[in-house]
């Protein structure tokens, strides 16, 4: 599994959602398994990623994917809720 966040270097939510689900994943003891990836949509590598994945005009976009490539989550302007994230993932948390 992989938390992929499509967004723009100078955006503020974008920031914001890329250091609170690391902090999320640092919370949950799975920083070291759930990779966390920026993924430029002003670069032309993250710009093609993106549309692959139908990320256009909103940001930020966070997409949890599964071992098989899966979209298992996804959430588009906003930072999304710990619990959400937790669920995608398949974790039992405590809120």
């Amino acid at each position: 599994m992989r938390i992929d966040v499509y967004g723009k270097p100078g955006c503020a939510k974008c920031k914001s959602t890329k250091e609170k689900l690391a902090h999320y994943l640092n919370k949950w003891h799975v920083a070291a398994t759930v990779p966390l990836e920026f993924v430029d949509m002003d670069s032309p590598d993250g710009n093609a990623q993106g549309a692959f994945y139908d990320v256009y005009d909103v940001i930020p976009v966070t997409i949890v994917m599964g071992d098989a490539g899966q979209p298992l989550g996804r959430w588009e302007g906003v930072v999304p809720p710990s619990e959400e994230v937790a669920k995608a993932l398949g974790l039992q948390i405590q809120v």
